[in-house]
Formats: structure tokens, sequence, C-alpha cells
């Protein structure tokens, strides 16, 4: 916390324009994101979404009538409250959920900022603890503070800080969540994980938007050393034109200590335009990057296809001869999105299909893995899974209702082998030889996931929202052991990003 007032007061020096972020879970953005989409001007491949003032007309109506803010100086203390019941049919069980505090949102026309403190509690289901076979974790909120009872409990401070010095130019410091990617899942980085600490550039220009983002991650490896490690990314989207955008991306993780030296950030990755490869290479470590690039096409009747793929390690020759060499780690992603459908204002639905090769964000060190706190920087199932899903949603003023289907196949470790589905676990321990590898090795799962939601918005600022949601899961395994477990969940919530149970 220390380090987060300091750069506050940093930022405080600079004399710029307000431009605040807009958070909000895959329902709440879907009115601003049609814009986003729909509009060869902006670009919709970072989450929040930074608000220009073209954007902020669109909150003037239905669910943003509560979340305009003032261009005037303006100080909100708001509610933050999350109280949920969860109730598991299959076993009969009860959990619940609990967070208390207080969100405080200031603006004015040289800065703004926005923090959440406050106190969570609470205790997962049957449903969400019996799919956390790897290792325990609350999803999106952190580890666990008793394995066994499946409770949680910790101080909640989440938020930001942002300046906008020039209008081609935006920095931002706190502790959250982003999300790089045009899909409901995300290959790159998701929304996921728990919050951690951050420093954020992002440059818009002429057709294209630059994203620098430096944060800070935990990871539970040995007693032995500090458990913290680094990543730095690059992201560019380019309007090419009206219908066509290209973006690409980087990433980088590496240890912040080690039994030879205390690396802490390191200085090298701060260049806002090279490439880390090049600089690993350079210092001479073995730190852990990834490439990737997508295409984004706007089709007519308000359709969009897009395409992300992403590259860990790759060799084309072994790609070409199919032998399922083990280094050839990389993930597709291919997805459609409709607003209006069939001319009906306010119907929305999603298609999307993923597929992540085994052994994909992984490292030889553990302790170099695309995670934090126990869970995935990209997507819920890590590696070694391909994935089919579809969403249909209906929006009208503060009301949201959706229904999403998923089918995934995934292959999980079994009899102390690590057949790539673990990103948590180096690579070199991987079971069999070098080749032979292929999506959903291992003890293979064949899972169903069917969700139901209905919200009624309340407060948008804090994404507050009255909520129903039911779900229900259907899986097999390779020794035809077959389980299925319903879920019905109701309650306010104050969370801003999505909460994810469908993995």
């Amino acid at each position: 916390m220390r380090n987060i007032f300091l750069t506050i007061l940093i930022f405080k020096i600079f004399i710029g324009i307000s431009q605040s972020y807009f958070f909000g879970d895959f329902q709440q953005r879907h009115p601003i994101e049609k814009k986003l989409y729909l509009d060869d001007q902006h670009h919709s491949i970072s989450k929040p979404v930074l608000l220009d003032s073209g954007l902020k007309q669109e909150m003037q109506n239905g669910v943003w009538l509560y979340g305009n803010p003032s261009d005037t100086v303006k100080f909100l203390v708001l509610p933050l409250v999350d109280a949920g019941l969860k109730y598991n049919s299959t076993d009969q069980d009860l959990a619940n959920a609990l967070s208390m505090g207080a969100q405080f949102n200031y603006f004015n026309n040289k800065w703004n900022t926005q923090w959440r403190l406050g106190y969570s509690l609470g205790m997962l289901s049957n449903y969400e603890s019996s799919n956390l076979t790897k290792r325990p974790f609350a999803p999106g909120i952190g580890y666990l503070n008793n394995d066994s009872s499946h409770t949680y409990s910790q101080p909640l401070a989440e938020g930001y800080i942002s300046y906008q010095p020039h209008r081609f130019f935006n920095l931002s410091a706190g502790v959250g969540k982003n999300m790089i990617g045009d899909g409901y899942r995300s290959l790159y980085l998701s929304d996921y994980a728990p919050a951690y600490p951050f420093l954020k550039m992002e440059s818009t220009f002429w057709k294209v938007k630059y994203i620098n983002l430096w944060s800070l991650h935990h990871d539970r490896n040995t007693a032995r050393f500090t458990n913290q490690k680094w990543s730095s990314l690059h992201a560019l989207s380019f309007n090419i034109t009206k219908w066509l955008n290209l973006s690409l991306f980087e990433s980088i993780i590496w240890q912040g200590k080690d039994t030879l030296n205390n690396r802490g950030f390191d200085f090298n990755y701060l260049n806002p335009f090279i490439f880390f490869r090049p600089v690993e290479y350079g210092i001479g470590s073995s730190d852990n990057s990834f490439f990737g690039g997508g295409l984004k096409i706007r089709l007519p009747r308000k359709i969009i296809l897009y395409q992300h793929l992403i590259l860990d390690e790759f060799l084309l020759s072994a790609f070409q001869d199919g032998s399922g060499w083990w280094g050839n780690k990389y993930g597709i992603q291919v997805g459609m999105r409709f607003f209006d459908l069939f001319a009906f204002e306010g119907l929305y639905s999603l298609i999307e299909w993923n597929a992540v090769r085994p052994y994909t964000y992984s490292h030889m060190n553990s302790m170099q893995n695309y995670g934090h706190r126990n869970q995935s920087l990209a997507h819920p199932l890590e590696s070694n899974f391909r994935e089919f899903l579809a969403l249909i949603g209906y929006q009208k003023n503060n009301l949201d209702f959706w229904v999403k289907y998923a089918y995934q196949q995934f292959g999980r470790d079994f009899q102390n082998y690590n057949f790539g589905g673990d990103m948590f676990q180096p690579y070199t321990s991987r079971a069999g030889g070098d080749y032979g590898h292929e999506i959903g090795q291992g003890n293979t799962i064949n899972q169903h996931q069917f969700e139901i939601r209905t919200s009624l918005l309340l407060v948008a600022l804090s994404n507050t929202k009255l909520f129903t949601q039911f779900n229900y899961r259907y899986n097999s395994s390779i020794n035809n052991t077959i389980t299925e477990s319903f879920l019905f969940s109701i309650g306010i919530t104050s969370n801003l990003w999505q909460s994810y149970l469908d993995y």
C-alpha cells in the first residue's frame, strides 16, 4: 500500500485532462462495447474501457444514467456490498459470500481516481470447489484461508489514479485487473485472476492504440525465496480500414528473486518501443515470453468476426510434420459477436471457439508461469483444452438477461504425471517423450456447462445489481466417471468484473 500511495503522490504533479475508466462485467459493458466494435474511430481490445468525450455521451441512456461523471469537480462515496447465497442441490450444501466497504470516486478537469476499500469473506460452494483439482484458490479473489473448508477472508483494496497530460496519452496506476482481447475469453490477458499492482500507459493517435502495462504478481512456490514476479506487456491495435483491425501482443514474465540474484523490477523491460525477445537474449536471461496477433473484421448487420493467435514457443518444421512436438505451444481463438441481433435492439449474442496446446503459458521455472495467486492470467482452463462457447442476452434499460452454454474438452494430470494442463508445473516434468502430445491428453474430461442469469442494475458506477443465477455442469472422464452438479445463486453484488463459473 505504501508504494501505491507514493505513486499517487507522484502523479499529482502532472497537469492533464481527466479521462476516466469504465469498469463492468460482460453484461454491463455491452452498450458501450456496441459503439466500440461498430465505430472505426475506437478500439475495443483493452478493458477497462478508457472513456473519451464521445463514449461518455453513450452513458446518458439506460444503464448509464447513474454512471455519468460530471466534467466539473465531483466527489462520490458509494456503499460497496456483495452479499449472496449459493445452494448446490446435488450435495445440498449452502455457501455464502459477503463483502462490505465503500467506493471513493473523484473527478475533476485534471485527474480522476477511484478506490474500493473494505473486507471480503465467504465460502466456496461444492460446485465451485469440486473443479479446483489443480490447486486451492478462491476464483477471482486469491488464496483460501482454509483449504479444507474452502473459506476466504481478506481486506479489499483496489483502485486506480489516472492522468491525461495530452489528448493522445493517458497514464494510470493502481491495484486492479486488466483485460486485453476482443472475446468473452482472452488468450492474451483476462480479468479472471485477482487484482494486482500495475502501471499502464495508453497512447491513441491516428488509427492506432498502443498499450504498455507493467505489473507485479504473486506465486506460491517455495518458502526459500520470495514469491514475487513481474510482467511487462505491449499491445497494439491498428484500424487498417473501416472494417478491418489488426492487433499485436507480446508479454514477458520474470522472477523477482532466485538463488543467484535479486532482480526485482528489470528496467531493461521498461522501454515501451522494443521487442522483449531481443532484450531477453541481450541480458542472458531465460524469462517466459510469448507473442500474439489477431484480426477483427466488421461485417454487415452489426456482426463482428475476430481471431486471435498466441505463440509461446513454436517451430514451423515440427508443426508441418504433425509430430506433436511438446515445444509447439500455442493457442487459437475464433469468434463472432452480434449486436441488435435480428434487428432487435438490445438483443446480443456471441459464439466463440478456443483451443490451447499442452504446456502453453508454463515455464521450466515454475515461478515464471503466466499465473497470479494460483490462477491463470489468461484462460481459466489454462492449457491443454478446447472449448466451444455460445451466449445470447437481452438488455432493456437496467434489466439484463442471458443464457450461456459451454462445451469443454481438457486433459488433467493423473498418477503424478504432468500432461500439460497445469501451467504451474514446470514443463521439464512433462509426461512421455518430446513427441506425440495433443490437446486433451492425460485424463480426458468432456464437460458441458449451462448458465441462466438475470440482473437488475442499481448503481452503474459501482456496478451494484440484484441478481439470480442458475448453473449446471455435466462431465465425463476417460474412465467413464460421470458427475453432474446444480448451483442456484441469489444476492446483491458490486463486483466490477466478470465472475466466471463456466470452467
